[in-house]
């Protein structure tokens, strides 16, 4: 049986199989395109599935931005990967392609693309272009994060026009893909809603517990801080977090990380509310967020749907679990099942249920065993050696099951 329907296929693991065994792959040559991979930590992607005895290719942007500044690529002889780099052009995430670097990384051919964008992208698109054109016999994998499913009506895109060029992507990539990787547990019904009738295969995205971990807290005694990371801006949820502050009974101090839209509005609040109950704190670059968790007791990220933003992932609430911190999180999205039993959950837009989750953990000792919890959960399912243990056995999988076609 197929995981989610379909043909005989019990080899690629899903939501309830273990895949987090490394004891069955094989060793290929991959070729992995990265858009977001101009950021060193992005890289450990590569590194995790090198380190189980892969031949990895890397393509990534040979510059990009982030938080307004501009980052550049490594050099690749120090990487346990090959590196190339390519010129990424247009408008991220969606609508943008390699200009040049393609062709270099499809030489020589290898034995599986996997491609990390979504399925309707340009970037996957051309990525399959080049498969077919310089590797016909690769396996070729994509991934979603999609877990809202649209339709020519209700659409995040400025145009039908652009609209029904995604949807003919889709359709071709949907016709041609080896299997797609879900990042959530909505994607694979929003796949098989879209029709894809292909395998289909949970593996959450990771971060960088390299990077992400415990650390000594600042010295000198700080009250009990409730943390925010993240964009100032509705879907987020920070309005309901402020008004959960002026609910809670436990005193405490809040420690907001990030800017955006609605940084005005917060930062008034936070002057009325005076220092010693709230601080706001500007975008920090990423290798430096371990120290800013290590300020806080609790994460929490209340985030609620609106319009077409519903949350994919809530990369914040693996960082910080990584990091030995508890979190918090509302029902939106994913947030619920990345949070599992680690932490507390309440329904999105309710404040006082956010108060009484935040006053539960004001309490040193049940906080202490959420946030063992959250480590373990954060170095077993979101860590990259984990994600690439389980990316290498569908690969191999997938690769058994195409020789045993041609037999």
């Amino acid at each position: 049986m197929r995981l989610f329907g379909g043909t005989a296929f019990k080899a690629i693991p899903g939501p309830q199989a273990d895949w987090r065994s490394t004891s069955s792959f094989e060793r290929q040559a991959i070729l992995l395109i990265d858009p977001n991979a101009a950021r060193p930590a992005e890289q450990a992607k590569a590194a995790a599935l090198a380190a189980l005895g892969l031949e990895v290719t890397l393509l990534a942007p040979r510059r990009a931005r982030e938080n307004y500044r501009r980052l550049h690529a490594p050099a690749s002889w120090r990487l346990p990967f090959r590196l190339v780099l390519g010129s990424l052009r247009g408008k991220p995430p969606n609508r943008c392609v390699f200009t040049s670097g393609l062709a270099e990384a499809f030489t020589p051919a290898p034995d599986a693309v996997l491609v990390l964008a979504d399925e309707n992208f340009w970037l996957t698109a051309q990525a399959l272009a080049y498969q077919r054109l310089l590797a016909p016999r690769a396996l070729f994998v994509c991934h979603s994060w999609r877990n809202l499913s649209f339709d020519r009506r209700w659409h995040p895109q400025p145009s039908r026009l652009l609209y029904a060029l995604d949807t003919w992507l889709e359709r071709r990539l949907f016709a041609r893909a080896e299997a797609i990787m879900a990042r959530n547990q909505e994607a694979v019904a929003v796949l098989r809603g879209r029709g894809y009738g292909g395998d289909v295969v949970y593996i959450p995205w990771g971060v960088d517990t390299g990077i992400f971990r415990p650390g000594p807290p600042p010295p000198g005694e700080r009250p009990y801080t409730v943390g925010f990371v993240g964009r100032f801006s509705p879907e987020k949820g920070l309005a309901d977090l402020l008004d959960a502050s002026r609910l809670m009974l436990s005193p405490h101090r809040l420690l907001l990380v990030g800017g955006g839209p609605l940084e005005p509005q917060v930062r008034r609040w936070v002057r009325q509310a005076g220092p010693e109950r709230a601080r706001v704190l500007p975008v920090r670059e990423h290798a430096d967020m371990p120290d800013v968790y290590a300020r806080m007791d609790v994460l929490a990220l209340p985030s609620r749907q609106v319009g077409f933003d519903k949350e994919q992932f809530g990369r914040v609430l693996a960082e910080a679990m990584a990091c030995g911190v508890a979190v918090v999180g509302s029902d939106c999205g994913a947030i619920p099942e990345v949070i599992g039993n680690a932490g507390l959950v309440h329904a999105q837009g309710d404040a006082p249920a956010l108060a009484r989750c935040l006053d539960q953990l004001a309490n040193p000792e049940r906080r202490a065993v959420l946030a063992r919890a959250g480590l373990e959960r954060a170095r077993e399912l979101f860590s990259w050696p984990a994600w690439a243990a389980a990316t290498a056995r569908v690969l191999s999988a997938l690769a058994a099951r195409r020789r045993r076609s041609r037999d």
